[in-house]
């Protein structure tokens, strides 16, 4: 008799929480149901690799491979991955390992030395801003006082001449005006000059242009494969141009860089000779910073290729 009061319970409850998981669980539609695509984690099947594709190289990540020289063991691991299956996905053998490792490592080197030379590089444009604001606020503070004292002259002979005219002395009137007259046009023809001139001297770091320039004093800081990269064609380019020629065509088309002659690379690299003194303006600063924003953009290719190697082994 109590079991069966028991089962009669159960039953009764069971009942009484259907209504209540229809609640819970409600059939909402489909689109309500979808990930927005600004939010959603997978990748579009577009973007996928094909079966075919799906173990290859990029052209990136071979070039990268090969400067650092695992284009080898990044074949092996790739053979490997592809002959692999889920049922042995967690067995690895010594050579797997050893190559991945190998991988691994040379990876992880260029990368740290791509940041290495990427932060150089931030600390040249840093200086080369201070410098830039230095040679302008001078600059503007000379505009300033020749304006100021423009202006404060021709107020104090305009008042001289006032009462000399009321005295009935046109004459030394007249010449009060064309002096103050005089003074305005030099002050205004110094404020045309001033206005592009402005320079301050060289006192900075030798920066990572001289790595490039081949300045011939330069100890030369920049990494072996950053600069074996920076002196090899890019993937797919139907000239045989190295990323740095395409660099220097590029600034001499856009009028950053004017001359090839010895002087004017120092003072782009900041590379002073000892003894010496050199002076720098605010345009050849500013070219500067274009040039090493430049260089820096081109240098940290290099990092898509070592991610291509990375995809491309990691199993």
């Amino acid at each position: 008799m109590q079991a069966k009061s028991i089962l009669l319970a159960g039953l009764c409850l069971l009942l009484a929480l259907q209504p209540l998981a229809a609640v819970a669980e409600p059939n909402l539609p489909e689109s309500a149901t979808e990930v927005p695509p600004a939010l959603s984690t997978s990748t579009p099947a577009a973007n996928m690799p094909s079966e075919g594709n799906a173990f290859e190289l990029t052209p990136a990540g071979k070039e990268a491979a090969t400067l650092i020289g695992v284009l080898p063991e990044v074949k092996k691991l790739m053979q490997y991955k592809q002959r692999r299956t889920a049922a042995d996905a967690a067995e690895m053998t010594d050579d797997e390992l050893a190559a991945k490792v190998r991988v691994l490592d040379r990876v992880m080197g260029a990368s740290l030395e791509v940041r290495m030379v990427s932060d150089r590089i931030d600390r040249d444009l840093s200086w080369s801003f201070s410098g830039k604001d230095i040679i302008d606020s001078r600059r503007q503070r000379n505009l300033n006082l020749l304006f100021a004292t423009n202006f404060a002259q021709s107020g104090i002979l305009g008042v001289l001449s006032g009462p000399v005219i009321l005295a009935g002395h046109a004459d030394q009137s007249t010449e009060l005006l064309l002096i103050a007259s005089s003074i305005g046009l030099l002050l205004s023809s110094l404020s045309f000059i001033e206005a592009g001139r402005g320079s301050k001297p060289i006192d900075g770091d030798t920066n990572a242009l001289a790595d490039f320039f081949n300045i011939p004093d330069n100890e030369g800081s920049c990494p072996t494969s950053v600069k074996k990269f920076m002196n090899s064609a890019p993937p797919g380019s139907k000239t045989s141009a190295t990323r740095w020629q395409i660099l220097v065509e590029h600034w001499k088309h856009g009028s950053y860089l004017r001359s090839m002659d010895e002087q004017n690379l120092r003072k782009l690299s900041s590379a002073v000779p000892a003894g010496t003194k050199m002076r720098e303006n605010s345009a050849l600063v500013a070219a500067r910073m274009r040039m090493l924003f430049d260089t820096q953009s081109t240098i940290e290719q290099l990092d898509t290729g070592l991610l291509d190697v990375m995809r491309a082994t990691s199993f």
